[in-house]
């Protein structure tokens, strides 16, 4: 995976609207066209800049291991948890929003590889 793809992935700034987590999820998860084939089991949008969310691979981010870094701070984020439909179109979601920090893989200073939310 690299940067364009981690953005299309993983960020969505600014929020884009929806009338509630669940129905936000849904929507992304079609919109960004990410589950082309099965409905993926989790995925976590965050809802800041990509120069917010690079600067994790730098001064922003703390280096956990391998090329793994945890942000300083935290960022508003919705976490969506697949919980049925079909792909590609009807994939259904539990969105949690909340704002917490990130683990993310970095490559060439640049995110590549969203790991997890950090509790």
């Amino acid at each position: 995976q690299d940067w364009s793809s981690f953005q299309n992935k993983h960020i969505d700034y600014p929020e884009t609207s929806a009338s509630n987590p669940n129905a936000y999820c849904d929507l992304m998860m079609q919109r960004r066209n990410l589950n082309p084939t099965k409905c993926k089991t989790r995925n976590t949008f965050v809802h800041a800049s990509p120069s917010e969310i690079q600067q994790v691979c730098g001064s922003g981010g703390t280096h956990y291991e391998d090329n793994l870094y945890d942000s300083n701070e935290s960022f508003d984020l919705t976490d969506c948890k697949n919980v049925g439909g079909t792909a590609p179109s009807s994939c259904k979601y539990n969105g949690t929003p909340g704002t917490k920090r990130i683990r993310i893989a970095c490559e060439n200073n640049q995110p590549v590889h969203f790991e997890l939310v950090l509790s």
